[in-house]
């Protein structure tokens, strides 16, 4: 018995335009930013070729918003997705329920980690 396929369902017309206001936005972050932003010791490439999500679609956030991507490494990337205990820490990723008080606190975090990590440099 042979079985029947079904075709794969097309991406909407608003799901285009999304993921080419996307395209464009990535090619303009990395280019104004091409440094990784999380520099993790020991890890770090230090080119940035991916944009992370510091609050995820699926928690909520914005994949076209400036202040809530960041460019990094592909190693740092996979490390940073791989470890959300060390990510939240550290202000790389955030929960679904963050107020405005947890961004900034964030930013604090990635800013005291950039700055010891570049300390052990």
């Amino acid at each position: 018995m042979k079985m029947k396929r079904s075709r794969i369902n097309p991406v909407s017309k608003k799901r285009q335009k999304v993921n080419v206001a996307r395209r464009i936005f990535v090619k303009r972050i990395l280019e104004e930013r091409p440094e990784c932003e999380a520099m993790i010791p020991s890890i770090c490439l230090h080119y940035a070729s991916d944009v992370h999500e510091i609050m995820t679609r699926a928690r909520g956030g914005s994949i076209l918003m400036e202040d809530n991507v960041l460019a990094l490494c592909r190693r740092c990337h996979t490390f940073v997705t791989e470890n959300p205990a060390f990510s939240q820490e550290h202000g790389f990723t955030v929960h679904s329920w963050a107020t405005s008080a947890d961004l900034i606190a964030a930013d604090r975090a990635r800013e005291v980690f950039r700055r010891d990590s570049q300390a052990q440099i």
